[in-house]
């Protein structure tokens, strides 16, 4: 009888420890579901930044994570109606490195940067609608 009720509840223990340690995983051209509320994902040697924008206007600069001098930036712009946007990335010696200018859909835009950490993402945005999601990740 003892060893009976020790297996229920190693069974309810292990079922009860796999159903909370769900992980909810956002798919990878999921863009934000709230409007004008971007999601930010810093860590080292990688940096996304994703916001569904209606008539937005920003400038923000997220400093990064970065110990590598070869990356990729890679930016998607979908359901454009309005406004533009720019993008920049800076060195550690405040060199502007890297900029792109988005007014119009962009299925897919990417661009190895070489030989520089990248400090720092710029984005300035202005009257802009339409789904943004910029990604900057280490290559090998």
């Amino acid at each position: 009888m003892k060893k009976i009720f020790t297996n229920i509840i190693f069974f309810v223990a292990v079922f009860l420890l796999f159903i909370s340690c769900r992980e909810i995983v956002v798919a990878p051209d999921n863009f934000a579901a709230n409007v004008n509320e971007p999601i930010l994902i810093n860590e080292t040697n990688s940096y996304t930044f994703i916001i569904n924008a209606k008539n937005i206007s920003i400038d923000v600069i997220n400093n990064t994570v970065f110990n590598s001098n070869r990356s990729r930036i890679s930016i998607t712009i979908v359901d454009y109606s309005s406004g533009y946007v720019t993008i920049r990335v800076v060195d550690r010696q405040q060199n502007n490195r890297f900029s792109y200018f988005g007014n119009d859909d962009e299925d897919f835009f990417t661009q190895l940067l070489n030989g520089y950490i990248p400090a720092s993402v710029g984005i300035t945005a202005v009257d802009f609608s339409g789904k943004l999601k910029i990604q900057l990740n280490r290559t090998f």
